[in-house]
């Protein structure tokens, strides 16, 4: 859910209802990570604020690609990797173009 609020960000209204998203999106922004490491990647990675196709925002990694050929407007699709059996993240793979 997005924002991350108890109810709506512009009315304050608790009503709310869902709306399933397409999972493509383009990379709005980004990092590469290479201190701390993480568990479930290896450093360098790329790290992304992500703009879905609906508007909302989200930050993930990037997969499909070198961390060093990430670019701002990069076509992404959002994706599921499963880490362990109790760690599952959204990531977005680059898609072909």
């Amino acid at each position: 859910r997005f924002p991350w609020l108890p109810g709506c960000n512009a009315c304050s209204s608790p009503d709310w209802d869902t709306v399933e998203a397409s999972g493509a999106g383009t990379v709005f922004s980004y990092v590469v990570m290479h201190h701390p490491p993480f568990p479930a990647f290896d450093p360098p990675y790329a790290v992304a604020l992500v703009e879905l196709a609906e508007g909302v925002r989200m930050i993930s990694n990037i997969t499909g690609v070198p961390y060093d050929k990430v670019r701002i407007g990069l076509p992404v699709r959002l994706e599921f990797l499963r880490v362990d059996d109790t760690l599952e993240l959204p990531v977005f793979r680059a898609e072909a173009g």
